[in-house]
C-alpha cells in the first residue's frame, strides 16, 4: 500500500512530535459509499471542528494530518470512558462505510483490510501495543465505529489480525495425519502454535459450512455441529479470520472435536479419543 496525502490546513492543532503518540483510534466515516480522498477533500480548508490523521476506503488510504499534530477525532464535552486515551495523545483512523442491504453501517472487506496494514505499520513504528488500538466507543462510549461496536466479534478479529502474521497464501504445507490417514494442509505457525486452514479438514470427510447472516463458519462431525468463531474463543476454540480466510489453532479445534495431536517429524497426527 501507498500512503497518500492531501493534509488539511485549519482542522488541527500543533502537536508536540511524534513522541505524543500512545494510542490508535478506530472511527467510520458514516457515510454511504464514501472514499478516503474525498474524505481528505472535505476537510481540507473549512473549518470543521473535526478531523482525523488518516482515511482508508476499498482502494486507498489518504493522510489528512501529519502524525506529530492533533487531530479532532476523540475528543467530548461529556464523559471520558478511557482513562488516559485524548486527542493529545492519538492517532486517528478513519474506515469509509457503506449502508448494506439491512440497513446498516458496513466495511467493504478490502477497506478494512487496508486498515489493518495501515494500523500495523503504526503500531510498528510509534511502539503501539495492541491493547492501545482502541474504537472511539471505548473512549467515549459514541457507536463509532459502529459496525465494529454492533458487532463485537468483528472488532476482536481487526484486532487479532494487527499481532498475527498474515501469510495469505499460506503457502507452507503440513501433513495432517486423522486417524491414520495423511491429508495435505496449509499451516501457519504463529507464536508457537499451528493455525490450520478448516477447510484443510474436507478432505477427512468433516463438513464445513458457513453462515452469511451471523458470518460464522461450522464443522460437522457425523452429527455433531461445532460453531467456529471466526476470531477470539468459544470454549477452548482459538481462531482467526484471514482476509476471508477461516484459521484456527489445531489443538483446540482437535479438543473440540475430541482428537488428540501429537507431532512427529513435522507431521501433525489427530487421532480419536
Amino acid at each position: 500500500m501507498y500512503i497518500n496525502k492531501n493534509l488539511t490546513t485549519v482542522n488541527y492543532n500543533t502537536g508536540s512530535g511524534v513522541g505524543r503518540i500512545k494510542y490508535i483510534v478506530i472511527h467510520y466515516t458514516a457515510n454511504n459509499g464514501d472514499t478516503a480522498y474525498g474524505n481528505t477533500n472535505y476537510f481540507k480548508s473549512v473549518n470543521r471542528n473535526a478531523s482525523a490523521h488518516y482515511f482508508v476506503d476499498e482502494k486507498s488510504i489518504w493522510q489528512c494530518v501529519e502524525d506529530k499534530d492533533i487531530a479532532w477525532h476523540c475528543g467530548t464535552s461529556g464523559t471520558y470512558f478511557h482513562k488516559y486515551c485524548r486527542n493529545s495523545n492519538s492517532i486517528g483512523v478513519e474506515l469509509c462505510s457503506y449502508i448494506n442491504s439491512k440497513g446498516q453501517y458496513d466495511f467493504r472487506q478490502e477497506t478494512v483490510d487496508n486498515a489493518v496494514w495501515l494500523v500495523k505499520q503504526l503500531m510498528d513504528k510509534y511502539k503501539v501495543c495492541v491493547e492501545n488500538v482502541l474504537r472511539h466507543f471505548d473512549v467515549t462510549h459514541k457507536r463509532c465505529p459502529e459496525p465494529f461496536v454492533r458487532d463485537e466479534i468483528r472488532w476482536r478479529n481487526f484486532t487479532a489480525r494487527l499481532t498475527l502474521q498474515e501469510k495469505i497464501k499460506m503457502s507452507e504445507k503440513t501433513n495432517l495425519n486423522i486417524n491414520g490417514k495423511i491429508y495435505s494442509a496449509d499451516r501457519i505457525l504463529e507464536n508457537d502454535s499451528n493455525f490450520i486452514n478448516i477447510r484443510s479438514f474436507e478432505q477427512a470427510g468433516f463438513k464445513v459450512g458457513y453462515d452469511p447472516v451471523t458470518k460464522i463458519p461450522s464443522i460437522e462431525n457425523k452429527l455433531e455441529k461445532i460453531p467456529v468463531i471466526a476470531c477470539g474463543i468459544l470454549g477452548n476454540l482459538e481462531g482467526v479470520n484471514i482476509n476471508g480466510t477461516n484459521v484456527v489453532t489445531i489443538r483446540s479445534l482437535a479438543a473440540l472435536l475430541g482428537y488428540t495431536v501429537d507431532y512427529i517429524d513435522g507431521n501433525i497426527i489427530i487421532t480419536k479419543q
